[in-house]
Order: C-alpha cells, then sequence, then structure tokens
C-alpha cells in the first residue's frame, strides 16, 4: 500500500507475462492518452489472439524491449482474473531508471530514511510535473476472462486518481482470498476550465466484482 499521501507499497514480480496492456502511445515523440486498449508483446501468436478478441492487427512498431509487436484495439474495457495491485512512488530519471523509489512515506532500500517528497498532495504533484517528486506507479497482473491460457498480462500506471484507489483495491483483492473477477476500463474525463478551456483525457479505472472462484 501507499503511505502518506494516500494513506499507506509492496514489492512486485510475477513469472509468465506474455505482455503489457498500455493506455497510452509516443505520437512524434510526444505522450498521448488512448481511449482504447494499445496491447504489447514479443509473441505474434499472441498479438494475433489479441487481435481477433479485442480487435485492431498486429503491427511492428519501435521498442528497445523485447515487446516489439503491439495491436491497437477497438475495446476500451476488458473483463479479467486480477491476480495482483501493487503501488510505489517512483522519482524517474532518463530511460526509465529511478533515481528514488519510496511508498509515500519512507524511501525503499535507503535505510528508511523518510521519502524526501513533499508531504502536501498538491505540492507532491507539481513536484513531479517539474522532475524534482516521485510519481505514483501502479502495477496490475491479471489473465483475460475470455482467453485465460494466452498467459499473464501487466499494467502499469502514473494515473494520480488510480492512485488514491489502491489502498482500497488491494484491501478488496485481499478480502477475495487473493484473486478477483474485475474490469480494467478506460474511461472518458471531459470538463470545462473556469477559464473556458476545454480539457478531455482517459482514466484508467479498475473495480473488483467478486471472488475469481465465483
Amino acid at each position: 500500500m501507499l503511505h502518506s499521501v494516500f494513506d499507506n507499497a509492496p514489492t512486485f514480480g510475477v513469472d509468465d507475462v506474455v505482455g503489457r496492456f498500455r493506455s497510452g502511445a509516443q505520437i512524434q515523440n510526444r505522450p498521448v492518452a488512448l481511449s482504447e486498449w494499445r496491447v504489447t508483446t514479443g509473441d505474434p501468436v499472441v498479438a494475433k489472439a489479441i487481435a481477433e478478441l479485442l480487435g485492431g492487427e498486429p503491427k511492428k512498431w519501435e521498442t528497445k524491449t523485447e515487446e516489439s509487436l503491439e495491436v491497437l484495439t477497438t475495446t476500451n474495457t476488458i473483463e479479467v482474473h486480477l491476480e495482483d495491485v501493487r503501488s510505489e512512488m517512483v522519482l524517474w530519471g532518463r530511460g526509465s531508471t529511478p533515481i528514488r523509489v519510496c511508498d509515500g512515506h519512507t524511501m525503499k532500500g535507503d535505510g528508511n530514511k523518510p521519502c524526501e517528497c513533499p508531504a502536501d498532495l498538491k505540492d507532491r504533484k507539481d513536484g513531479a510535473k517539474n522532475g524534482s517528486a516521485c510519481q505514483p506507479n501502479v502495477r496490475a497482473v491479471f489473465r483475460l476472462v475470455d482467453s485465460p491460457d494466452l498467459g499473464l498480462w501487466r499494467f502499469s500506471s502514473s494515473s494520480w486518481n488510480l492512485a488514491s484507489q489502491v489502498n482500497a483495491l488491494e484491501g478488496e483483492l485481499a478480502d477475495a482470498g487473493g484473486a478477483a473477477l474485475a474490469t480494467l476500463s478506460l474511461e472518458l474525463v471531459e470538463f470545462t476550465t473556469k477559464a473556458g478551456r476545454d480539457v478531455k483525457y482517459t482514466k484508467p479505472v479498475v473495480k473488483i466484482h467478486a471472488p475469481a472462484a465465483a
């Protein structure tokens, strides 16, 4: 669980992950939020199965990872067997290398020193924007309900909204016996600011419905 800012982060690691579900992409070197799931994998058989299941078609994309295939699906909600939810706060350096990691209260692997990030949530968010403070790193591991034999998938998010819910999600998952039926969705958010500017973005939402055995 995330401490302090959201009220209280564990370690993470699951074998047999065949790919990732992503809520964004890089377009002309700029991050763009997507309204439908983007899936990456290194296995052409898995990529083909995802395209048949969720729409889209497998394509090569430029990456330094082994997940060299991507599928831009036509689906914004997936039914999953959720097997793990983990969280931490990370200050990222160049090349996706963490400079420091904390749980919102204590630094990780640094003699349990207090976190160097601002205690105030607004100040922490402002610091994360300018690269001086940690931002959320929420991670989930799951199988697709409609095709569990494809293997395990993971999803990572830096959404502050999702981070604020992660403690409750961890509790619900524990109450469900460690695995649950859930939905992962990309929800559209639209509003107009006081200055009259229209804002539109998507946010990841995880909802647990019942123990997986049900």
